[in-house]
């Protein structure tokens, strides 16, 4: 149960939405999964470099990890009709399963590229499902005056686990190989499938299960969208950031990091550590602050931010230079993605808002797209150019969306979401 208390200092706006009992749960477990999904990145992504020295099949590594993305507007549905924290706890026990499986594959010492890319695969259907289900949860359990805080409060502890995951698992491939490196994997996913027991969603607004199909349901959906010039904009937005900012940190980071700065499992790990933390402040900022009166504009000038980091760090050959260009990266990311999860949240209605997080997670399907392409181009180009024209396509479409959805541009608290 959330307890609103009137909040007039920064330090009491930070932490307002951990009121709530069932919302520091789901941050805790939030947290833990994020810390174990990035230490399993940095070990099994070092794994398939090492073995095949392939950025192409680093880019094809990353990318299905992200395989369910193309079933996440039926995943809304589901997630509009059924318990979500029943729905949370279930599919974080498969991600549990996939790394005891690969962890016995590596204990008899037979595990194979295949196995990765068969078992990501697989885990990638579920990944999916976890973001719709995670992201519908917040509006369920806070309060709608809350829920920039709490998407702030959530990206900070995945922020937080974001430095120390691969900075951990780094050090542990490093030290101790993929074995004991995988028994923290597993024991982590554990603890994060113990915490979302404890996550209670009180009041979910449960649709029907009635004969509307499946066709009618994507259809009310996409209706809504329709009519939504706010929200139309977002999800546009979000393919293209998912297409050209996030491959930095999903894959070309890797072959950065191993091509260009020559360093190994330990440097990458900062390196994924610096964006990190920089990814944290600006989560701890957004936080803070009071309600953004313009959100779309801070969106859109970070993700221009955001595209021109990713530019200077093409340019870059030192390791100390491009973990700073990494940190503010990381933050102008931070403010990009924060803002566009609040103003969705924010300005959907409760009954289709499963649903419209499932187009939304549909929109991650432009990462491995763009991982793909990449991991195409760095293998032919080199990682720097792969980075450049990742940057100015991020930077160009952004402004032509922008331009296009003038809406998100002129959307302030109080506005209907459906300005025209």
């Amino acid at each position: 149960m959330y307890r609103p208390v009137r909040v007039t200092t920064t330090l009491s706006r930070f932490g307002s939405a951990f009121r709530g009992r069932d919302f520091r749960y789901l941050w805790l477990s939030d947290s833990v999964v994020s810390c174990a999904e990035q230490m399993e990145f940095l070990v099994l992504a070092w794994f398939i470099l090492q073995e095949t020295d392939s950025p192409f099949l680093l880019g094809l590594y990353a990318a299905l990890r992200f395989t369910g993305t193309l079933l996440s507007p039926l995943y809304g549905i589901v997630v509009d009709r059924y318990r979500r924290e029943r729905l949370l706890r279930l599919v974080r026990f498969g991600f549990t399963l996939s790394a005891v499986a690969i962890l016995v594959l590596i204990t008899a010492d037979i595990l194979d590229v295949w196995h990765v890319f068969l078992l990501v695969g697989i885990v990638g259907m579920a990944r999916a499902f976890d973001t719709v289900t995670r992201q519908t949860v917040i509006p369920d359990i806070v309060p709608r005056e809350g829920i920039m805080n709490a998407v702030a409060l959530t990206r900070s502890g995945r922020d937080i686990m974001q430095i120390i995951g691969p900075m951990v698992g780094g050090v542990l491939l490093a030290r101790y190989g993929m074995g004991w490196s995988y028994v923290a994997i597993v024991a982590m996913y554990l603890l994060g499938v113990a915490l979302a027991f404890r996550l209670q969603v009180p009041n979910q607004p449960v649709a029907t299960r009635s004969s509307v199909s499946v066709i009618s349901n994507l259809r009310q959906a996409l209706s809504y969208v329709r009519t939504s010039e706010v929200v139309l904009g977002l999800l546009l937005l979000a393919f293209l950031v998912n297409l050209s900012g996030f491959p930095l940190n999903n894959g070309l980071l890797p072959v950065y990091a191993k091509d260009v700065l020559g360093v190994g499992a330990e440097g990458l790990g900062q390196l994924l550590g610096a964006y990190s933390a920089g990814s944290m402040v600006g989560s701890v900022t957004i936080a803070a602050l009071p309600r953004l009166r313009r959100p779309g504009v801070v969106m859109t000038l970070a993700g221009i931010a955001w595209h021109s980091a990713i530019l200077a760090l093409a340019l870059i050959a030192w390791f100390g230079p491009a973990t700073g260009v990494l940190a503010l990266a990381g933050l102008a990311q931070s403010f990009t993605m924060v803002t566009m999860s609040m103003l969705l949240l924010s300005v959907t209605s409760p009954e289709i808002r499963g649903r419209v997080m499932g187009l939304r997670s549909l929109a991650v399907y432009g990462l491995p797209l763009g991982l793909l392409g990449s991991g195409f181009l760095a293998g032919i180009l080199g990682a720097p150019l792969a980075l450049a024209l990742n940057s100015l396509v991020g930077i160009v479409f952004g402004l032509a969306i922008a331009v296009a959805t003038r809406g998100i541009w002129r959307y302030s608290w109080g506005t209907s979401a459906s300005v025209p």
